[in-house]
């Protein structure tokens, strides 16, 4: 073990999470000022950028998501196992009621609780990548972005027993997603990460269902016991946002995988088979209908195979630009190929 390693590994074993946690506490407008950037970075700096080039940043994306996933990684090696085991030893209700103080909120996995917590004030910087390189940002990216800043936040601020569910579910799916995002960024590994796609978002959707279930059974037990360690507002804003979820990425699956492979199955003569699933890995983009877009009322979702809002990498320029002026230039082609049949 080199010198360094053994003082961070010293580090984790003395670390007491009160600190943090009541910084937490005492600066509720970070996530307010942050989000109030994010957004205005999201929503205005693809008009500044409209006449410009886009910023070619492939490698320092690839870095950002080896990074992402490697620090994913580790959280989920010291969540993971803590929660196990606490699940095994005293129950599952224990994990929902008990006060963080008393079983996470210290020793290495308080800490990895404590960086799963601010790691998403700098996860932010993923749409800003895509921004900076013109490519598509979708509702459910910075949707997702936002909402889960400002629970994570909340729930943090409130100490919630259940706290220590949320950042190993995450942890865990981030491990794999980012590194997904990692190998879409380079044409040869491309392939193979689409093959993995489907199978992401079922995590994500598996994700959100355990989410749902925990937020549920911890606000039931609160109104059982009132010295349960769980903030309602906390509840209600728990089943809110993994519901949304939820519901967002079964339609994404939808969509994109069982509909798409059905209408193709049926195009081919052949009809689609049960369960909308293809017999087979190849052909992927073609018979699950990649380039299919799910939509909620009327608003575009998503491009992107893992059920986040990052374009698909072999994407040509144009379609990747995010620009209002690109939205302009399709309809006045419209309108001249309108013409053209006409006379």
């Amino acid at each position: 073990m080199t010198p360094y390693w053994s003082k961070f590994a010293e580090f984790e074993r003395s670390y007491d999470g009160s600190a943090l946690m009541e910084f937490c506490r005492n600066h509720a407008e970070i996530p307010v000022f942050a989000i109030t950037l994010y957004l205005m970075f999201v929503f205005y700096v693809p008009g500044l950028l409209e006449h410009r080039k886009a910023l070619r940043l492939k490698h320092a994306f690839a870095a950002w998501n080896a990074a992402l996933a490697v620090f994913s990684c580790i959280g989920t090696t010291r969540t993971a196992p803590y929660l196990y085991d606490a699940i095994t030893a005293k129950g599952l209700d224990y994990t929902l009621c008990t006060h963080p103080k008393q079983w996470y909120m210290d020793g290495p996995v308080g800490l990895w609780m404590a960086l799963f917590i601010y790691s998403k004030i700098p996860e932010l910087l993923d749409t800003c990548f895509l921004v900076l390189q013109k490519k598509r940002v979708l509702f459910l990216g910075w949707f997702h972005h936002t909402t889960v800043l400002l629970y994570c936040w909340h729930a943090f601020h409130n100490a919630i027993a259940t706290g220590l569910w949320f950042a190993t579910m995450n942890y865990a799916v981030h491990t794999v997603m980012y590194t997904y995002y990692f190998a879409m960024v380079f044409a040869r590994s491309r392939p193979f990460a689409k093959v993995a796609a489907p199978f992401i978002t079922c995590a994500q959707i598996a994700q959100m269902a355990v989410g749902t279930a925990v937020t549920a059974r911890s606000g039931f037990l609160r109104r059982k016991d009132q010295t349960c360690q769980v903030d309602p507002a906390n509840v209600k804003l728990g089943l809110a946002m993994y519901g949304a979820y939820f519901v967002l990425f079964t339609m994404l699956f939808w969509d994109k995988y069982a509909a798409a492979e059905r209408g193709a199955g049926a195009s081919a003569g052949g009809g689609a088979r049960r369960g909308g699933f293809p017999k087979r890995f190849s052909g992927a983009r073609a018979a699950w209908g990649a380039d299919k877009v799910a939509t909620l009322c009327g608003v575009p979702l998503t491009k992107d195979g893992a059920g986040f809002f990052q374009p698909d990498g072999n994407e040509s320029p144009e379609k990747q630009d995010n620009s209002p002026a690109r939205e302009g230039r399709r309809k006045t082609r419209a309108s001249a190929r309108t013409r053209k049949k006409l006379h």
